[in-house]
């Protein structure tokens, strides 16, 4: 089911913000964000002869307030990012259209992936690679919108099932952050017991 993904990440994101991250601004404007992702999932508007789902809104304005906060690279940089991974959602999604095996091999997961490599080979920010994932995928899904309506195909733009793919990247992304926290830690921890027992 689409959204299903979304919504499960999304709540163990509210477990983890309320449970696990020290009391801050940050913490409570991730909460509220996630929170009121969960309450709008199901909230459609139309705008001339689109459709849009609330979720794209959302999406869009807080991709770009998360840019601006954390953005460590120039903006020309960023720009270039966000088109590759609009590109590259673009262009898978529309390859399943025109060719039925690409929806076998390119399931959530598998694009899911390819976003996830192309941000970490790009970027080092864990803020700046969610951020941009963000966008990269909502982009993606105006102009998919805008591309099927031309065809005479109407298309929400901002369906459940590229949400999914988001959260499974932005998750990710965040386990891949903490990872090499945990790596660094660990490896902090065994130089100073080698110091300790005299190794070099």
């Amino acid at each position: 089911m689409d959204g299903a993904l979304f919504l499960w990440f999304a709540w163990m994101g509210v477990i983890i913000t309320v449970f696990f991250l020290k009391a801050s601004n940050n913490r409570n404007s991730l909460l509220f964000v996630l929170l009121l992702a969960i309450c709008i999932v199901t909230f459609e508007f139309q705008v001339m002869e689109y459709s849009f789902s609330a979720l794209v809104v959302l999406s869009i304005v807080y991709g770009y307030l998360l840019l601006l906060t954390y953005m460590q690279v120039t903006r020309i940089y960023a720009v270039i990012i966000v088109l590759m991974l609009t590109a590259a959602y673009t262009s898978i999604e529309l390859f399943s259209i025109y060719d039925p095996v690409f929806t076998y091999l390119y399931t959530k997961w598998s694009v899911s992936a390819i976003l996830f490599i192309i941000i970490h080979i790009s970027l080092h920010n864990s803020s700046e690679r969610c951020s941009l994932l963000i966008l990269g995928v909502v982009h993606g899904e105006v102009i998919l919108s805008i591309l099927f309506q031309q065809m005479g195909i109407k298309r929400l733009a901002g369906e459940l099932a590229s949400f999914d793919i988001i959260a499974i990247s932005i998750m990710g992304t965040v386990t891949w952050h903490y990872f090499v926290q945990v790596t660094e830690h660990l490896e902090k921890l065994v130089k100073k017991h080698q110091e300790r027992r005299g190794y070099s």
